[in-house]
């Protein structure tokens, strides 16, 4: 597939592919290209789509290079969900991106007018309102097609979730998505604000704009036993291509939030990009239904790199595979060289 020379106009364009071919950074084209190898144009739409949508369709793509990284051939002879991988018996993976709210900007327009959020609970309801309405949107599509497919019937299925609902979602990191699936929540904003100690507290439910209550922690919803697992990446963005292009470019910067397993305070990381390291796995979670039909196998996806949140039965408590130092979030800054000062008269 040639993914970045243009097949729809410039009006068609979604602004942040529009973004990204303006740049023509042929180092981070390669990293996209060598996500895509191996990937079916299953319906012919999807080079239009990656144009057309982006967001999606590069989600799409990041969850194929993560299935490729753990060897997991998907079988393309299918026409849905996106991925029926067909080792060890067999699992269905469908992409979902959580999108801003039809009434409200999306986000590429915040971008350009909104600064860094002033109150960390508040992007954390909209993000958390915005996953959950991706999952119940998955959820009646699972019941009305995927259910009766012959390859979807006993067998885990997956989701794969990320949030571009915003321009800062990624500040949100696990916090919106633990809330959603566990209603466990951390309020960082009243530890940042008071101080003390920084703990979890039970999320029952959030209220909308209308001030209407949804309520949280779906796996423990009987609606969605069906659903083994969510993979959820808040740092699979354009930065994480730039973090793993070849790109030479001396003025590129790297500020990268990672787990502090011994405190509450993070370790954090600025560094120029011939400094810098982060993997393509770095930044993504799984987390396990413990209430699930068809259970995920909690060695699928394993590895030092990925957090993974599970309940074992034999040890009948919750596990969360993770190590010092797991991607949080991360930003990038390309540096701009001064103009010479004129020379005085």
């Amino acid at each position: 597939m040639d993914l970045f020379t243009p097949i729809v106009s410039e009006a068609e364009q979604h602004p942040n592919f529009r973004s990204v071919y303006d740049q023509g950074n042929e180092f981070n084209y390669d990293v996209v290209n060598d996500w895509a190898s191996g990937f079916q144009d299953r319906d012919g739409k999807f080079v239009k789509e990656f144009q057309t949508t982006f967001d999606s369709s590069f989600w799409e793509l990041y969850l194929f290079a993560v299935l490729k990284h753990f060897g997991l051939k998907v079988d393309f002879s299918v026409s849905s969900p996106d991925f029926f991988v067909t080792k060890d018996g067999g699992m269905n993976l469908e992409a979902t991106v959580a999108l801003h709210a039809q009434d409200a900007p999306p986000e590429y327009v915040q971008r350009k007018a909104e600064d860094i959020p002033k109150d960390l609970n508040e992007l954390n309801r909209r993000t958390i309102l915005r996953i959950r309405n991706s999952l119940d949107t998955k959820e009646k599509k699972y019941a009305k097609v995927y259910s009766s497919l012959a390859h979807v019937r006993n067998r885990p299925f997956v989701l794969g979730i990320t949030a571009f609902d915003g321009p800062f979602a990624r500040l949100a990191c696990q916090r919106a998505i633990e809330a959603v699936l566990y209603g466990y929540y951390v309020d960082e904003e009243k530890f940042l604000r008071e101080g003390g100690k920084l703990q979890g507290r039970v999320l029952q439910s959030v209220k909308k704009d209308n001030l209407s209550d949804v309520s949280f922690a779906v796996f423990a919803e009987e609606k969605f036993a069906w659903l083994s697992a969510v993979v959820f990446s808040s740092c699979a963005s354009w930065g994480k291509v730039r973090a793993l292009s070849a790109d030479p470019n001396p003025n590129i910067f790297f500020e990268a939030v990672r787990l502090n397993s011994s405190g509450v305070v993070p370790h954090l990381v600025r560094a120029r990009k011939a400094q810098y390291s982060e993997s393509l796995l770095d930044g993504l979670r799984v987390y396990h239904n413990p209430s699930a039909t068809h259970k995920l196998n909690v060695n699928t996806f394993r590895h030092p790199d990925v957090f993974q949140s599970y309940y074992s039965e034999k040890d009948k408590e919750w596990m969360h595979d993770q190590r010092d130092g797991l991607l949080l979030f991360r930003s990038v800054f390309i540096g701009i060289k001064a103009p010479k000062p004129a020379a005085e008269k």
